[in-house]
């Protein structure tokens, strides 16, 4: 029925970033009369905000009664995502969707929610709107330190990868610079003069 409340839990590793995880949560499941909130870094919620009346008005819900709670963790082998759907088949309906297109993304090479090998050996960066760096992280979590910004133009070498992120050398010389970037940043160089094969 369409009106029976339940509630459900799923619990995937996907390879796009928490970030692309709320974003694609607020395209895909906060359509009206759904909204999307961010509750914290690691937390959002989608909720069901307007219903119709009985003769066909719209009303602000105080309570929602259809809801999903989004949880993502960043973990070695990409990021831990927990949904949590408590409502009637629409909310289920959107939770699942929303579980669909993050694992299926992974296998399909027309989105950005695919899983990116980079091997080792030159590589570029993908172009950054006007020219804007990408931050070098001292370690492969978003909240390390950070050092200096990369553009398209910096000489860029890979390392190794670890899940979503991949340890590159930028620069030559003395002025190269290690650090950490993400993998749907970085573009194999297969038109270098051939590549080399780097020790992790």
């Amino acid at each position: 029925m369409l009106g029976r409340k339940r509630s459900d839990s799923w619990t995937a590793t996907v390879f796009a970033p928490p970030r692309e995880v709320f974003a694609l949560a607020e395209q895909v499941a906060a359509l009206p009369p759904f909204r999307f909130r961010v509750i914290d870094e690691g937390t959002a919620e989608v909720a069901q905000v307007t219903m119709n009346g009985f003769f066909g008005q719209t009303r602000q819900v105080r309570y929602p009664k259809n809801r999903l709670t989004i949880a993502c963790r960043s973990t070695d082998a990409g990021t831990e995502v927990q949904i949590h759907a408590v409502g009637d088949r629409s909310a289920m309906l959107r939770a699942t969707n929303l579980l669909r297109v993050l694992t299926l993304g992974e296998r399909d090479r027309a989105t950005v929610y695919r899983y990116r090998a980079i091997p080792a050996g030159r590589c570029t960066l993908v172009q950054s709107w006007g020219g804007t760096g990408y931050p070098l992280y001292r370690d492969p979590d978003h909240g390390s330190a950070r050092g200096r910004a990369v553009r398209p133009a910096t000489p860029l070498v890979a390392l190794e990868q670890r899940g979503r992120w991949v340890r590159v050398r930028a620069g030559e010389g003395e002025t190269a610079e290690e650090g950490w970037l993400e993998a749907d940043q970085l573009v194999p160089d297969r038109k270098g003069p051939g590549r080399e094969a780097v020790a992790g």
